[in-house]
């Protein structure tokens, strides 16, 4: 596991507890910090999820394509069947 995983899973360790029993106790400030932490580890989670559909190998930018179909546009059909 790398650094931003254990990352949030301290901050959902922490976040959870820290906002119980802040907002039980009616520390608004001390449940305010628990939550923010939950909200940490939420966002943490989604740039996970995010990066988790590509495919190893995916860093290399996507080159252009040689021959690009909306160039190709004005351009007639060739029919290679003859009737």
């Amino acid at each position: 596991m790398s650094g931003r995983h254990w990352l949030a899973v301290l901050c959902l360790l922490a976040g959870v507890p820290l906002a119980a029993w802040g907002l039980a106790n009616g520390w608004l400030l001390v449940g305010l910090a628990g939550l923010a932490l939950v909200l940490a580890f939420v966002a943490l989670a989604m740039q996970w999820l995010a990066g988790a559909d590509r495919p190893p190998g995916t860093e290399k930018p996507i080159r252009p394509a040689a021959d690009p179909a909306w160039a190709m546009k004005d351009q007639p059909v060739q029919n290679e069947q003859k009737r």
